[in-house]
């Protein structure tokens, strides 16, 4: 079930026109911090270079941008040479997977392309993410993943476990029980779930948000390893960005984030976050800059030892925070209005 209207609106700001890239180098790759394994550990992670996600073939999720780093002219020939790539710097036993939608689709990373990149990996990883939309989870289409080289984790991003904010806030195109659906599988089969939550989707105050993910984290913890909070980060060409930039859409803060974590320390499945863009414009931040809280939640995320962000979070002064969530829950616009009005006092209106 989908927002039509919703939609259609979302897809009307795409870009039309593709940039030239190339096509035999994935879109990015990098090492970081996780812990695929139960502890923390160095992970290589990749996006590979595809020619898009199934959804953007129709619309897209009103926060994500990836279609940005596509190309309609990928083939095989390309996939193979971004896997040589990968395998050639290859230097962790942790390997994170992205494309731009669904590492599973075999129209987007085809079974041949799938195939080679298994049998190249094997014996350089031993913990392996690969992420998925619920469609691709089908047990004839897992039947090739190595799980007697690897440990095997699939993510999924659920984003939110309120089918009416999955429908008229975020444009996932998908359901809840398709995500229970999908998770049973991956059970039945062995496989590992994480569980991707998107914290603070559009039309939602920051209140509402915040208790979303509680309620979500509690109806994912089931079926999950681990759940990942992904703090809302602006990206190009979004219905996201569109709203930001106009001042109707604020980003959440990192109080709130830390309050999440701090409340599901005893949910029953690890709970983690490692913001994109941070303390940065475009990411999620307090009025004022916190390195030291961000660095709190990277650490706690990753240690899954929450003592010193609940002991920063108990003795800071969060009564500014507190009172401006509660005023902004009463509002009916949930919008900036600091980036809404100009300097001078003249409200944006285009």
């Amino acid at each position: 079930m989908i927002n039509r209207e919703f939609s259609g609106f979302i897809k009307n700001l795409m870009p039309r026109v593709q940039k030239k890239v190339d096509l035999d180098s994935p879109v990015s790759m990098w090492r970081e911090m996780d812990r695929l394994g139960g502890f923390p550990e160095k992970t290589t992670v990749v996006i590979f270079r595809t020619t898009g996600c199934s959804w953007y073939n129709f619309s897209s999720c009103s926060m994500c941008g990836y279609f940005n780093d596509i190309s309609p002219d990928v083939g095989i020939e390309n996939l193979y040479h971004q896997i040589d790539h990968v395998v050639s710097s290859l230097d962790t036993e942790a390997l994170k997977v992205f494309t731009s939608g669904s590492f599973l689709d075999p129209l987007e990373f085809p079974l041949s392309a799938r195939e080679y990149f298994f049998s190249s990996i094997k014996g350089k990883v031993e913990r392996l993410l690969v992420e998925s939309r619920t469609e691709y989870i089908r047990k004839s289409n897992l039947e090739d993943l190595p799980l007697d080289a690897m440990k095997v984790r699939v993510a999924i991003g659920l984003e939110s476990a309120s089918d009416s904010i999955i429908i008229n806030s975020i444009n996932k195109g998908s359901s809840f029980s398709k995500y229970v659906a999908a998770a049973e599988i991956l059970k039945d089969l062995g496989v590992e779930l994480r569980t991707y939550l998107l914290f603070k989707p559009p039309f939602l105050s920051e209140k509402q948000a915040i208790d979303d993910m509680l309620y979500s984290i509690k109806k994912a913890q089931p079926y999950s390893k681990d759940v990942s909070v992904n703090p809302m980060n602006i990206q190009s060409n979004t219905y996201v960005e569109y709203l930001w930039k106009r001042g109707l859409y604020k980003l959440p803060r990192l109080w709130s984030l830390a309050r999440i974590l701090i409340e599901s320390e005893n949910s029953g499945v690890d709970v983690v976050s490692y913001p994109t863009g941070g303390n940065k414009e475009r990411g999620v931040h307090n009025d004022n800059p916190d390195p030291q809280l961000l660095q709190l939640i990277y650490e706690s995320s990753l240690n899954q030892n929450f003592e010193d962000l609940k002991n920063y979070y108990a003795e800071s002064d969060r009564s500014l925070y507190e009172r401006t969530i509660e005023l902004e829950s009463l509002n009916l616009l949930q919008a900036d209005y600091d980036k809404m009005i100009r300097k001078d006092g003249s409200f944006i209106i285009n």
